[in-house]
């Protein structure tokens, strides 16, 4: 498959979200994503937990809340080795996710798990700094509350585990500009730094 086969694929599905987000908010079920997804999620539900919330050690990200497109975009990305993680690469493969509606189906219950875990934090001697450092480098990007933008994908960073922020920030996993850019910020900010931003965001509320 092409990359313009799969750019093409993924603003399908990014269409067909938006209809389902439209039809969530005019009170209409989508006809048979729930039991699907949430049968789908059993896989996901091993590392991520029930309710998406991760581990606190930032050894598995929270993902419970995140837009459903952002959770799609991530998974085809894994799907395609954009970014690289052997089990979310081996779980994300057609044998586990056949096609595109078994990855919105999936997104879907994601994005409507709410998180009863709570986010792993730093030690929180450098709120203030990092949440300066947040409004100067991050917030144009990711918004003043750093909740998720569905277009283009950005999850949300609010109430995510501290040290799995710390660790994508200065990891190559991602085969992207803007891990590029990320890697960039966290030599900028050096190793405090990031480890102010990532524990000030953590201890936002999450979506």
């Amino acid at each position: 498959m092409s990359g313009l086969d799969v750019a093409m694929g993924l603003l399908v599905a990014m269409a067909m979200f938006a209809d389902a987000a439209s039809a969530q908010a005019a009170g209409a079920p989508i006809a048979g994503a729930a039991p699907r997804g949430a049968q789908l999620y059993l896989d996901c539900a091993a590392c991520h937990g029930a309710d998406g919330g991760g581990v606190v050690d930032g050894s598995v990200p929270a993902i419970g809340g995140q837009p459903a497109a952002v959770i799609a975009a991530a998974l085809e990305d894994f799907r395609a080795a954009r970014r690289k993680d052997l089990r979310m690469q081996h779980f994300s493969d057609p044998q586990h996710l056949a096609g595109r509606d078994e990855v919105m189906a999936v997104a879907a219950h994601v994005a409507g798990l709410r998180r009863a875990t709570a986010a792993g934090t730093g030690d929180g001697t450098r709120l203030a700094q990092g949440e300066a450092l947040f409004a100067r480098r991050c917030a144009s990007c990711h918004g003043a509350a750093a909740t998720a933008a569905v277009t283009p994908p950005r999850a949300a960073l609010a109430g995510q585990h501290a040290a799995y922020l710390a660790r994508k920030l200065r990891d190559g996993t991602m085969t992207t500009a803007q891990a590029r850019r990320h890697a960039e910020l966290a030599r900028g900010v050096g190793d405090a730094g990031v480890a102010a931003l990532a524990d000030w965001l953590s201890r936002l509320p999450p979506p």
